[in-house]
């Protein structure tokens, strides 16, 4: 069976793809992947009340706990993009997969806090290719013009799975547990190993790629003075929005909009639809700013300003509505996902996939970093008990978002004076 799965795979890839078939045999199963990624990545902010309660974390605890999926995603990049390089994505994702089911099981089953760490490290692990196996994949299956545009469609997707993680999640717990809902996640991810791995084709240029390309050391990008402009802000601030969307903009709400834990279910929802919008909106107007002439790179850049206006209601406690405090953050901070269009053209092709997972790891190491630190600040401003069910004051929210921001201003500053200096001496 699986020579005939081979077989088929081979032949498909052999004829000339529409817009249509390319959507069918390739974004949706890949897209499939990234929507449970994302899913269980953000998961945690609707959930965290009923951990919080059954297992007695405290703010640190419940920050490390749900950190642990990013410091295993990050590290999982390492060797990532190498294999991306050098094997079938479709391949790797699908055998990572693998590993993410078992992550749902050991969560769903957990009697201890141990256990949600080590389950929530095996997610981390197993969902680290899905959205570095996808572009690697549009990579070889698409002109450069069109990356922008797809990877935002693509992006969006991922948000469209954070937004299944809000309130369509609370609205599930009304009628089985958070224990049972990671064990159907676990099966589904078990689904899609199963598609990537048998069943989707491979790109008409694949083996080509991988015969002809010459041999390119990674140091071509940790060398780059246009990486290193680049990344900082875009990896620094993806990690905010990777940190409150995926776990403290729940609690915020709780503690600081004075809300019931039952009731959050669709603010959270969004903080991922402005993710949504955007993810469209910058992916469509980079590619059109590049298609007449400009600069992708000053692009992403510009677009980062975005994180500090983002985040100065959070600075402030402001919130005449909470509703339209979170949807603006959701638009303003996903203006880092731009960095891999805009980087890759001006990489070789054959370091394509260890660019996309050095990138990754700068977001998601830092993601993890924020995520516990935020934890951390705000374990210091407890509030007594009997003040319902706010258990933080606003003032440890103010006090990590403020040192947030002032590093997210000197990146800023930092980005701006470097990027004038790398765009004269381009990387190839």
């Amino acid at each position: 069976m699986g020579g005939r799965f081979k077989l088929m795979s081979v032949a498909v890839s052999a004829k000339p793809f529409s817009a249509l078939s390319f959507a069918l045999a390739v974004f949706t199963p890949f897209g499939c992947a990234y929507l449970i990624s994302y899913g269980l990545r953000t998961v945690n902010a609707a959930i965290a009340p009923e951990l919080t309660r059954e297992f007695g974390l405290d703010a640190a605890q419940l920050g490390f706990l749900t950190a642990a999926y990013f410091l295993a995603f990050a590290f999982t990049q390492l060797p990532l993009g190498s294999l991306l390089d050098r094997y079938r994505p479709r391949r790797v994702e699908a055998a990572l997969m693998m590993i993410c089911a078992a992550g749902c099981f050991v969560f769903a089953s957990a009697t201890s806090s141990i256990g949600l760490i080590v389950g929530r490290a095996l997610i981390g692990i197993g969902v680290a290719a899905c959205l570095m196996a996808t572009l690697r994949t549009f990579g070889l299956w698409l002109p450069k013009p069109r990356l922008p545009a797809m990877n935002g469609y693509m992006l969006a997707v991922g948000n469209a799975g954070a937004i299944a993680s809000t309130a369509p999640v609370l609205w599930v717990l009304g009628f089985i547990s958070w224990s049972q809902m990671f064990f159907v996640v676990g099966l589904l991810s078990i689904a899609v190993a199963i598609w990537l791995g048998f069943i989707v084709p491979d790109p008409p240029s694949a083996r080509t790629a991988q015969n002809t390309s010459p041999r390119v050391s990674v140091a071509v990008v940790l060398r780059s003075p246009l990486f290193w402009a680049v990344a900082p802000i875009t990896c620094f601030g993806n990690a905010v929005g990777l940190a409150v969307q995926g776990l403290w903009a729940g609690p915020w709400l709780v503690d600081v909009m004075g809300m019931q834990p039952n009731a959050i279910g669709g603010h959270l929802l969004l903080v991922s639809a402005g993710m949504f919008v955007a993810n469209i909106a910058l992916g469509t107007l980079m590619g059109r700013f590049v298609t007449r002439g400009g600069s992708a790179p000053y692009f992403a850049s510009v677009a980062c300003i975005g994180y500090v206006l983002g985040l100065l209601p959070f600075v402030f406690s402001w919130a005449p509505s909470a509703a339209l405090l979170l949807t603006w953050f959701g638009l303003t901070h996903v203006a880092g996902n731009l960095v891999f269009a805009a980087l890759t053209p001006h990489f070789p092709m054959a370091v394509a996939g260890r660019l996309s997972t050095i990138i990754n790891f700068m977001m998601f190491g830092l993601g993890f970093l924020v995520q516990w630190c935020i934890g951390l600040v705000v374990n210091r401003y407890p509030i007594a008990t009997g003040s319902g069910s706010a258990r933080y004051s606003h003032e440890g929210y103010e006090v990590a978002f403020t040192i947030i921001v002032l590093i997210e201003i000197a990146l800023i500053a930092w980005t701006f004076f470097a990027i004038r200096r790398a765009t004269r001496n381009p990387p190839i």
